[in-house]
């Protein structure tokens, strides 16, 4: 198309906008495979009839999503590496004197690549469960399908009247910046602003996927507490679940404590726990799942702990996604070095939060009295006693 290009006209320039665009639709089909995948996951989940059909649709939507997020992802990496600055996430966290890795780096350094890094890992966290999840895989994936859903629609850039969804990673400075001088000038900047400098570190390419994956992989045991909610399966959730939860929680501490090492000893902030209350959020999900990991293993090995088991896993996925309303809704802007600027996604991730706490404590407390009760409580010298204490104190910990 751009092949005869009029006089003074880049066509590197074009070939980048068709790039963009090709991302934002790699983007949009995403979504729609997630809303495909989640309606047929469900559908295969109430029927007892052409389950394997419905749960084959499903799967196909999900490996369509998959394989549209990492092309996206891998657009803007490459938008990144090629400095291509006609677009304002480019512009903003990209640099001509960054070096490569600083670049692919970048990706999830702002606001709009960190919510694609996360959908990438959510993606293969959901492969896995269609993997090994078994029996469980149409209602657990139905659960991750709805979550995914909300995610992409906080980079989906859709502007539907006057309600805008979402903050693509693939605006143009025209488009988020339609009234600066240079844009109406017709200026595209030969260099971007670059990383913050205290971004610019080997731990800025390490540390963010790692506390990503934690934070992916902990939709899992949520999705398995409220499968056993929905399916009254109470007692048989907590086997195939507790692998993931173990992996989720060593995923986010791991995370946390690369967090901790480049917070207090390469910044040398003087303390980790009390620089910032963006680092104190994430710190608070990982101790439930802690918690929950141990009254799950009370409930496999003895039968107590039921609705402790269900409770912390439903409370530890909310309080990720409350973090990251924290984090990215601009109301702890004055006060945390990490927290980004609001993008207009208060409402979306207020949305997100209200409907996973209303999903899982709803079906939580009208299934309360359904849930199995021990014929004796344990003594309070057993081990089981005194691991569910353990629990208990470290949710304490969590609340205070």
């Amino acid at each position: 198309v751009y092949l005869d290009a009029p006089p003074g006209i880049n066509t590197d320039q074009h070939v980048f906008v068709m790039i963009g665009i090709i991302g934002k639709l790699l983007i949009l089909i995403s979504m729609v495979a997630g809303i495909l995948s989640g309606l047929t996951f469900l559908r295969s989940s109430v029927l007892d009839d052409r389950v394997r059909e419905w749960r084959r649709i499903g799967r196909y939507a999900w490996w369509t999503l998959t394989a549209c997020i990492l092309g996206a992802f891998g657009i803007l990496i490459y938008l990144n590496l090629t400095h291509a600055f006609e677009y304002a996430y480019v512009y903003e966290n990209t640099a001509m004197s960054l070096r490569s890795d600083y670049l692919v780096a970048a990706a999830w350094a702002g606001q709009e690549g960190s919510f694609l890094l996360w959908i990438v890992m959510n993606s293969l966290v959901g492969l896995a469960v269609i993997l090994f999840a078994k029996e469980y895989e149409s209602p657990v994936m139905a659960i991750i399908c709805l979550c995914q859903v909300f995610l992409i629609s906080m980079i989906v850039g859709l502007q539907i009247g006057p309600l805008p969804i979402g903050s693509s990673p693939f605006a143009t400075l025209a488009e988020k910046f339609p009234t600066a001088p240079m844009i109406l000038a017709g200026i595209i900047p030969s260099d971007g602003q670059g990383l913050n400098d205290l971004l610019r570190n080997y731990w800025m390419v390490i540390h963010p996927p790692v506390l990503f994956s934690g934070f992916a992989s902990m939709i899992v045991p949520f999705a398995f507490a409220i499968t056993a909610l929905w399916k009254r399966r109470y007692t048989e959730w907590v086997r195939p679940a507790l692998p993931w939860t173990l992996f989720a929680v060593l995923a986010l501490g791991i995370g946390i404590a690369m967090g901790g090492y480049w917070a207090y000893i390469t910044l040398n902030f003087g303390g980790y726990w009390a620089w910032d209350p963006v680092e104190n959020s994430s710190l608070v999900p990982w101790l439930i799942g802690i918690a929950a990991v141990h009254t799950m293993i009370v409930q496999k090995r003895s039968g107590h702990s039921h609705k402790a088991s269900l409770f912390l896993a439903i409370l530890a996925y909310i309080l990720v996604v409350y973090s990251t309303f924290l984090t990215r809704s601009g109301i702890l802007g004055d006060i945390s070095v990490h927290s980004f600027v609001d993008l207009g996604l208060y409402n979306q991730l207020l949305v997100w939060i209200l409907s996973m706490a209303l999903l899982g404590f709803g079906l939580f407390f009208i299934r309360m009295n359904d849930l199995p009760k021990p014929a004796k409580e344990p003594n309070m010298l057993s081990r089981e006693f005194m691991i569910f204490a353990g629990a208990m104190i470290i949710t304490g910990v969590a609340m205070v």
